[in-house]
């Protein structure tokens, strides 16, 4: 994230270089309908991935022939089968900010209502029913859809920096009675994030993805000693690992069902 060495962004620039796509085709593999995006590119090793939508993708070394890649391929098709198999299943859909329609908060369902805003209206838990103060009389349904979806994601944002903020000082106290050290969050930052759960900086910046608010605790928890853990190690090799399963003893199967979770409930 941050250039540690002074020879670190030479090395990252080689490697952006090395990187490059060489080449770039759709194929199908042979006595199969089975297409996939080839690539070309510096790397030494052959290498494919399932994405969630059932895409797949090949990369190649540039001099690797044709026959390699198919052979490669047709070694794996059940692999890539059960891999497909296994997002449809837990492929989600995103709900809609609507009224009547369910936010999650810390895995509980509440029903989304919109009502009257005004100066000393908050937005609220009340029984199973998450109140939001939106609604403007002499506004048209578009423009109160719309500030309804606004007051949510406000909700949100706010909620989940009083709650993860309060959960990660907990969690940081924690982990440095485990590890004996001192190493600390420099400042916690909480916003809509698309691909991340969280991220840490060599300055000790954590921020952290307002939809976490959603889950249960214990994923909550696995993000946060994710990023605690990168105060000590800034990578995910081995050492990195050998500090979460401190921490975390079942961190392997959280990260299972937090990836499972983000399927069920994509952003």
């Amino acid at each position: 994230m941050a250039v540690l060495n002074p020879f670190a962004s030479r090395r990252s620039a080689r490697k952006k270089s090395a990187r490059r796509i060489l080449e770039e085709q759709k194929l199908t593999l042979p006595g199969t309908d089975l297409c996939f995006l080839f690539q070309r590119d510096g790397c030494r090793t052959l290498r494919m991935t399932v994405k969630a939508d059932g895409s797949i993708c090949v990369k190649a070394p540039a001099r690797l022939p044709l026959e390699r890649v198919f052979s490669f391929m047709t070694a794996r098709i059940d692999w890539v089968r059960s891999k497909r198999d296994f997002f449809v299943a837990h492929r989600g859909m995103a709900a809609p900010v609507r009224n009547g329609t369910t936010a999650l908060y810390l895995s509980r369902p509440f029903l989304i209502r919109p009502v009257r805003s005004g100066k000393n209206v908050r937005a609220r838990l009340s029984g199973h029913t998450l109140e939001l103060p939106c609604l403007r009389p002499e506004a048209d349904a578009e423009t109160n859809a719309k500030a309804l979806e606004r007051a949510f994601l406000r909700w949100q944002k706010d909620t989940a920096r009083l709650v993860l903020g309060k959960r990660l000082t907990r969690m940081e106290r924690h982990a440095r009675a485990v590890f004996g050290d001192n190493a600390r969050v420099s400042s916690l930052t909480v916003r809509s994030l698309r691909r991340r759960w969280g991220s840490c900086s060599v300055r000790g910046e954590i921020t952290l993805a307002a939809q976490l608010i959603a889950m249960p605790l214990p994923l909550i928890d696995y993000v946060l000693c994710h990023e605690l853990c990168h105060l000590r190690a800034m990578n995910h090799g081995s050492g990195f690992h050998t500090l979460l399963r401190t921490l975390l003893p079942d961190a392997d199967e959280r990260e299972k069902r937090i990836r499972i979770w983000g399927l069920e409930h994509p952003r």
